[in-house]
């Protein structure tokens, strides 16, 4: 006996739906799975955060002498939630982006005094909190973070290509610490706030003469 045409085409239609039910039920790969960040896609790649600067915090910034003698500032920046995080729980959540903004520097003889102060940018290092490791096949995570690294020329694009060689040597130092120094960031270490009082060992840490 032959089935009702819509009999027919409620059975082939159900049997559609079972199908798309199945494949829903398929576990994504890590890959594929939504990150905790607007500034990850589903392959792992990163984009630089372009509001940092004024809708971030501000962790706290270094100066330092490079080869040659010349000077770069380093300026650090988080999101505000993530900060947060931070100061409640002392742990990176998954997705916390980590910016350090890298500009020449000037000196000169001021009435302030012997002064340094911001030159040009010149490239900016992302960090992406990531403990599960969700993307294996991505050579630039590792160690539960994502690392780039971005010239001014072409702020669109991440010139590392492994997290071995761009990045992870200069955090050696700092692997207690989840791989971020902590040393000079007023924001995470002053958990009372800017008014309270503090060990000395906050900012002068046992290996700095080392």
């Amino acid at each position: 006996m032959p089935i009702p045409r819509v009999a027919f085409l409620s059975f082939v239609g159900l049997g559609a739906l079972g199908v798309l039910l199945a494949v829903a039920r398929q576990p994504q790969t890590p890959e594929a799975a939504k990150f905790p960040s607007s500034y990850v896609d589903t392959k792992g790649a990163i984009s630089l955060p372009s509001e940092y600067r004024l809708k971030w915090t501000h962790l706290g910034s270094w100066s330092v002498t490079e080869e040659g003698g010349g000077i770069g500032l380093h300026d650090v920046y988080a999101q505000p939630d993530a900060v947060t995080s931070f100061i409640k729980d002392g742990k990176w959540p998954d997705g916390a982006t980590i910016v350090k903004e890298v500009r020449g520097g000037h000196e000169a003889k001021l009435t302030t005094g012997q002064a340094r102060w911001d030159g040009e940018i010149k490239v900016w290092f992302v960090m992406v909190k990531d403990a599960k490791h969700s993307f294996p096949d991505n050579p630039n995570w590792g160690r539960g973070w994502d690392c780039a690294l971005y010239n001014k020329s072409d702020p669109t694009k991440n010139v590392s290509t492994n997290y071995k060689l761009d990045c992870i040597a200069c955090h050696v130092p700092a692997q207690e610490t989840d791989w971020i120094y902590l040393r000079g960031y007023p924001t995470l270490n002053e958990k009372a706030g800017p008014f309270g009082t503090y060990p000395a060992t906050t900012y002068q840490p046992a290996d700095a003469a080392k």
